[in-house]
Formats: structure tokens, sequence, C-alpha cells
């Protein structure tokens, strides 16, 4: 071997042992950063959702009765107590009218046997028919004051759409038959799947964001109104409710959008560079009577040039932001300065 290649060798391994020395036994200088209080951060939180409607009504009447014309049709927009169906008022008339015979033949009927029975059972007997009679008399003189009649009309109790229509003119219908169903949708709700990680980030009354999968340059403001706290064990997210107002009728039934919640936290502010992995099993070097300590910690969220630490962390803590790479657990530093 020549005198070149082993002095080569000599001053290859002296430069290993220093490299390894100044690494693992040398006092590293650091720059720290001095941990704050907790602080309530606001951090957006999203999933997927799919709209829908706030209110539905079905169109119904307690009677049978003929359709003689139908107003309206799938998809128009309607106002409150416009006209919706126009009804034949000679079936309800005629029923009005049969109640009232029954009423009077109850009452004469009970007029004679009060007269002349001694049977208390049959004189109780014409009584409890009179009264039947007459309350169905008197039930189907309210129906003439359904707050969903208006001179022979059914008529919308609400602003809305009209969704689906069931009968056609000239149909005779049974009492209580569903013949349109009508959808309010001046405001509409927004079943959102959230994280089960920001379960504790959500609150109600939040304000969301929400942009619909078909109008991605729109974007809605709404509030959380409902926290569902079960899981769903096959995406491991958990139900939010979001109601957004819906004046622009840009939102409709059965649309998919994306939604961001305003979540808020309390949690330690920290400079992004001072985390190690954060993404998985975040860590950090803790400072401790002269030497830089690796402490896992939990990150619960980011901006620009932060984390959130949420977890392993307490105030006045002191963690390395600088040199990361030259430290090791239980590495001696010397504190160089210290940011806040």
């Amino acid at each position: 071997m020549s005198i070149t290649v082993l002095v080569a060798t000599v001053l290859l391994i002296a430069l290993i042992l220093y490299t390894l020395w100044y690494s693992f036994l040398a006092t590293q200088q650091v720059t720290v950063f001095s941990v704050g209080r907790q602080q309530q951060v606001v951090e957006n939180v999203g999933g997927g959702g799919l709209v829908d409607a706030k209110q539905s009504f079905n169109v119904q009447f307690p009677l049978a009765e003929r359709v003689l014309n139908v107003m309206v049709k799938p998809g128009d927009h309607i106002k409150h107590n416009q006209a919706l169906l126009k009804l034949d008022p000679s079936q309800l008339n005629a029923q009005i009218q049969q109640a009232a015979n029954d009423v009077t033949a109850a009452q004469v009927y009970l007029n004679s046997v009060s007269a002349t029975a001694i049977n208390p059972v049959t004189i109780a007997q014409a009584q409890q028919a009179y009264q039947v009679a007459n309350n169905h008399y008197h039930a189907l003189l309210a129906q003439t004051n359904n707050p969903t009649l208006h001179s022979g009309n059914l008529i919308s109790p609400v602003d809305g759409t009209v969704i689906t229509v069931a009968i056609s003119p000239g149909e005779v219908f049974a009492a209580n038959t569903i013949l349109m169903t009508l959808m309010d949708q001046s405001s509409v709700i927004i079943h959102t799947q959230i994280p089960l990680a920001n379960l504790q980030q959500v609150q109600m009354g939040a304000v969301a964001h929400i942009t619909p999968s078909a109008l991605p340059d729109v974007t809605l403001d709404g509030k959380v109104t409902g926290i569902i706290p079960q899981a769903n064990a096959q995406t491991d997210t958990f139900q939010v409710d979001v109601t957004v107002v819906n004046n622009r009728q840009l939102l409709l039934p059965g649309m998919s959008t994306y939604v961001r919640v305003e979540g808020q936290q309390t949690a330690f502010v920290v400079p992004r560079i001072a985390v190690l992995n954060p993404d998985h099993e975040s860590s950090v070097f803790l400072v401790h009577n002269g030497r830089a300590y690796l402490k896992q910690v939990h990150v619960a969220g980011s901006a620009a040039n932060v984390f959130y630490i949420d977890s392993g962390l307490s105030a006045n803590d002191q963690i390395v932001v600088l040199p990361l790479n030259r430290l090791h657990h239980g590495q001696a530093i010397t504190i160089n300065s210290v940011e806040h």
C-alpha cells in the first residue's frame, strides 16, 4: 500500500470520527421557539354533501272529491295561497246536504222515542245516533273552512316548487289521497360527511362554505344546524347538516356539493419547520436541561406557516426550530436565539 493511500485512509477515518463526534457528542447551537398559551384557532374542515329540501308538503283533502282542473305542473314555482286544483263543489255540497238530512231524521227519531219509549236503552241509542249524525254534519261544514280550500280550489300552504302531480282533471280521488307534492326550496339542508378526526372541531352555528359540484365557481354560505354524533364505519365520517338560504335557487335536491366548515379548536401554534413527520407520528425536539429530546405531538391542523398542536406540548415549552438535521435524541444543545 502506498503512503498516499495510507494517508488518505487515515484522513477519511479521522473525518468520519470527527463527524460522528460532532453530530452525537458535541454541543449544538440551536434556535428554539418558546411555546405560548393555547389559542382558539379556526381551521376549515371539509367533506362531500348532498342537497335535500328542508320542507316538503303533500297536498291532500280529507274527503272524496272530483277534480275539475289541475292548475300547475311539475317544476312550476308557486306562491303561498296559489290555486293548485279546482274541485267539484257539488260533491261536498251533496255530502253536506245528506248529512243535514241525517241530522234532521235523527232528531225526529230522538224526539219520538223520548216521548213514547219506556226503555232507557232505546232512548240512549237514539241520543247516540243523533250525536253521531250531528258530529258528521259539522265535520263536513268545517271542510268548507279548510285552510287549504278557497272558493272550491285547493291552495298552496307555502312558497315552493311543484315536484309531483298525481291527479288529472275529471278523476275522483279517495279521502286523504296524496294529490301532489310541493317542496319549499327557499332554504335547503346539505347532509355533509366530515372525517371523524374533526368531530370536536365542528360546533353548532358554525359558518360553512358550500361549492356545488355543478357550479365550481360558486360559493354559498350556510350554517351548521345539526351534528349527528354517529360514525359511518365504512367511511370513518359523521354527518353534519348545513342549512343554506337558497333565494337564487342555485341548489337543487340531489345535487352534490363540497362543504367547508369553519371548525374551532384550542391548540398551540408552532412553526411548521419545528415539526418532524407532520403527516404521521409527528414529533418535535423538546429542550430540557440543556438537551434536546424527541417528543411525540399531535397535529390537529395547519395554516400557511404553522401547525396546530393539541397534545404533547405545554405552555412555555421550548422546541428546536433549527437545525433539526444535526440533532438526535438526548443531544446536548446551546440556545443561540429564542423565537416567540
